[in-house]
């Protein structure tokens, strides 16, 4: 942080309670059946590690750390639970993270690179205070401009370029048309960090990385 200065925000990774910590002592798609056929044993499997979770997230508040990153990618939609059970389960779990943090004056930074569109309503609703990677079809489902109109003044968006389609496979044309969009879009009026859908991958050419950061 003292690097950095005003140049950037320093971010600590806690996991969620099933982000490589419950799902992976047990196969997710186990804990997904033991939801409807072991629910005690579901909620104290969630339980255990949600409790560390807050012990870890605390530790880090208490030394100083200022932005939570919020890695919560198995809690997705996408990694198969229900509207339904995300806001049973989950949203409690998030909300009483967020309201730690921000009881040390701290930040959340949410994270989940799958679709959005079915619970960003839900995630904004716990008080995060930024949520990524927003990534839009084809290869997830987040709609930059629904989501700028119906969460945009509870929670700052971040992300939005496809590291695939567009910044790996496309061109340096398609790369600063979609940053474009994305700015035209959700720029007006704050609140919005634009991003990619997640880390740049090996063999992505050089050109289209230029035009990326130039464009932003």
């Amino acid at each position: 942080m003292r690097e950095l200065g005003d140049r950037g925000v320093v971010m600590v990774n806690v996991y969620s309670e099933l982000c490589h910590q419950a799902g992976d002592v047990r196969d997710m798609q186990d804990i997904m059946r033991d939801y409807y056929l072991d629910r005690p044993f579901f909620d104290e499997l969630l339980g255990l590690f949600q409790e560390r979770t807050m012990a870890e997230t605390k530790a880090v508040m208490e030394a100083g750390v200022e932005w939570v990153f919020a890695n919560c990618y198995y809690n997705s939609i996408s990694a198969g639970w229900s509207p339904a059970i995300f806001e049973e389960v989950f949203v409690p779990h998030i909300t009483a993270q967020v309201d730690l943090v921000h009881s040390y004056g701290g930040y959340v930074d949410y994270y989940d690179d799958g679709n959005l569109s079915r619970s960003m309503g839900l995630i904004a609703g716990c008080g995060v205070d930024v949520l990524e990677t927003c990534t839009p079809p084809p290869m997830c489902d987040f709609d930059l401009q629904e989501a700028k109109a119906t969460i945009g003044e509870k929670v700052t968006l971040k992300g939005y370029v496809d590291l695939l389609y567009v910044v790996k496979r496309g061109t340096p044309e398609m790369v600063e048309q979609t940053v474009a969009e994305a700015m035209e879009i959700a720029k007006p009026g704050g609140g919005f960090i634009i991003g990619s859908s997640d880390s740049f991958r090996e063999g992505t050419p050089p050109e289209n990385m230029h035009a990326y950061f130039q464009s932003c």
